[in-house]
C-alpha cells in the first residue's frame, strides 16, 4: 500500500532514517492524494489510509499533504504538517501526527469527491435500506452504530455517508474509531471477520434518524417532514459549501421515499432495539 518513492527527501543528514520522508500518492472515490510523511509515521497508518484507497501514480493531483519532522531546542520531535504548501499545524507526538494524517486525508476525499456526497454519519442496513445517524464526530454515533449491528443490522459506516447521484448510499468500510480501549477492543472482535469480507452493495436510503443523548430518555421519536430530515442531512454534509446545488440535488433524491425521525435518546441499546423496530 504505501510506496516509497526513489526520490526520497533528507532533511538533515545527521538525523538519520528517521528524517527520510516517503512519498506515495493514491486514489480513493475518485480524488487522487499525494502524501510525503517520514518514513517511522507510515506505521501508525491505516491501509489503506482512506477506505477504497488504491496506490496511484498517474494524472493530476487534487491535494498534497506534507508532514515535516523538525526537533525543538530540547530535542522533542516536532511534526510540520502542510497542506499544498500551506501550515496547517504541528503536532509534537507520533500518534497525533498520524490522527491528523489520516483525518485531513479521509477528509480531503469526503470534500472533493466528484459524483458523490458525504455526509458526516453512521450507517447500517436494514432490510435492504440504509439507516442513516446524521453527527458529527463525537456524538456517539460509532457506538450506536456497534448497537445496530449487534441487533442484527448490517454495518456500512461509522463516519460517512456516501450518497451517489441516485440517492444510494455507499459503504465507508473502516473499523469503527471508539475512545475507550475495551470499546475499541470489543467493536474490533464484533467487525474484524465481517471487515476482512466483500463491502455490501449501495442501497436505497431508507430512514434518516436525528438523536441527541439524553440520560434516562428512551426513544420514542417524533416524524419529521421531508423538509426537516432534508436540513437534517445539509447540516452534516461535507462539500454542501463547495457543491451547494449538487448537495441539495443529491440528497434531496435520496430522501424521496425514505422516514425522519428525530428525539432524545438513552443509552445506545435500547435505542437500537427501538430504532429497529420502528422500522
Amino acid at each position: 500500500m504505501f510506496i516509497v518513492s526513489p526520490n526520497t527527501d533528507v532533511c538533515d543528514s545527521n538525523l538519520g532514517a528517521e528524517m527520510l520522508n516517503s512519498v506515495f500518492p493514491v486514489s480513493a472515490w475518485g480524488v487522487r492524494i499525494d502524501l510525503s510523511v517520514p518514513t517511522l509515521l507510515l506505521a501508525e497508518l491505516p491501509a489503506p489510509i482512506v477506505p477504497g484507497a488504491e496506490f496511484d501514480n498517474r494524472g493530476p493531483v487534487d491535494a498534497e499533504l506534507s508532514v515535516q519532522l523538525n526537533h525543538s531546542v530540547e530535542g522533542d520531535p516536532l511534526y510540520e504538517i502542510t497542506e499544498n504548501g500551506k501550515i496547517l499545524g504541528i503536532e509534537t507526538s507520533l500518534r497525533g501526527a498520524a490522527e491528523a494524517v489520516e483525518s485531513w486525508a479521509q477528509l480531503t476525499v469526503a470534500t472533493l469527491a466528484k459524483g458523490l456526497v458525504f455526509v458526516h454519519a453512521g450507517v447500517v442496513g436494514w432490510r435492504n435500506r440504509a439507516v442513516v445517524i446524521p453527527g458529527r464526530s463525537l456524538s456517539g454515533k460509532s457506538t450506536l452504530v456497534l448497537e445496530l449491528v449487534r441487533a442484527g443490522a448490517d454495518y456500512y459506516s461509522d463516519e460517512y455517508a456516501v450518497f451517489d447521484s441516485e440517492g444510494r448510499v455507499h459503504p465507508y468500510w473502516r473499523l469503527p474509531k471508539l475512545r475507550a480501549a475495551s470499546d475499541q477492543k470489543a467493536a474490533s472482535h464484533l467487525l474484524g471477520g465481517i471487515l476482512s469480507g466483500p463491502p455490501p452493495i449501495p442501497i436505497p436510503l431508507g430512514c434518516v434518524l436525528i438523536s441527541r443523548y439524553e440520560a434516562e430518555s428512551s426513544w420514542q421519536p417524533r416524524r419529521l417532514t421531508s423538509g426537516k430530515t432534508l436540513l437534517g442531512l445539509l447540516d452534516n454534509t461535507v462539500p454542501l459549501r463547495g457543491r451547494p446545488e449538487q448537495s441539495i440535488k443529491t440528497l434531496a433524491k435520496a430522501i424521496a421515499n425514505a422516514r425522519g425521525f428525530e428525539g432524545p435518546r438513552g443509552e445506545a441499546a435500547d435505542f437500537a432495539q427501538r430504532a429497529l423496530a420502528l422500522l
